[in-house]
């Protein structure tokens, strides 16, 4: 089920500061709900888009910030260039409740997700940061750069993509007794499997097989626009 209604529109570029998402502070009061989406998106496909809806719709935001990583510390680089996937992201996420944030890409160097959440937080202390990610990187969430302290900033969000009740059983044990989280400081979706990633469609594209079933229309006619991954 779609969430989002649907604009029309190119989604905001979004920056970390004082002025946007929310205007006004009142001492210790939330005042907006905002979850942070990152990853390479090389390409943005539907998996991506199902996830993050999934992920909103369970933890109740108002806006979701999709940040395209410069270098991930997870992958060895990214075959589209910076500015083909911040654009095709634009493409991807475009409903009112999405905005795309060029902050790593601008920063440059590796993305490590505690500077930017640190940096989100900083700029936003009164707004509820929450965290959308697949279940592999929730399961290797301990290994991540200043975990412990990247926890205190925000609330991770994980979607469980198998109808097997043991493994998301597995998920929440990993929650309490590795990561030491109480029960309403994260918080676990199921999200239909989406079976086949950016790589294996990069692939595809090269072997030029049709993928346009895994990919939005306005992604799929960018990538061939531009001639991407040939």
């Amino acid at each position: 089920m779609l969430f989002a209604p649907k604009s029309g529109g190119t989604a905001k570029k979004f920056r970390p500061n004082s002025k946007t998402l929310s205007g006004f502070f009142y001492g210790g009061v939330v005042l907006s709900r905002i979850a942070i989406y990152g990853g390479s998106f090389d390409p943005p496909h539907n998996g991506h888009k199902r996830l993050c809806e999934n992920l909103f719709e369970a933890a109740n935001v108002e806006k979701a910030i999709i940040i395209p990583a410069h270098s991930s510390p997870f992958k060895n680089g990214c075959e589209a260039s910076d500015r083909d996937r911040l654009f095709m992201c634009r493409r991807a996420f475009f409903e009112k409740n999405f905005e795309i944030s060029d902050f790593e890409l601008n920063r440059g160097g590796k993305s490590y997700t505690f500077d930017t959440v640190f940096a989100f937080k900083n700029a936003h202390p009164n707004d509820e940061i929450f965290l959308f990610m697949g279940d592999d990187m929730f399961l290797s969430l301990d290994r991540w750069y200043k975990s412990k302290e990247l926890l205190t900033l925000c609330t991770p969000v994980a979607a469980c993509r198998t109808a097997d009740r043991r493994f998301f059983s597995d998920m929440r044990d990993f929650a309490e007794n590795t990561l030491r989280l109480s029960y309403d400081r994260y918080i676990l979706s199921y999200s239909e499997p989406f079976e086949i990633s950016s790589t294996k469609i990069r692939e595809l594209i090269k072997e030029n097989k049709d993928v346009k079933e895994f990919l939005s229309p306005e992604v799929y006619e960018y990538i061939k626009e531009r001639n991407i991954y040939k």
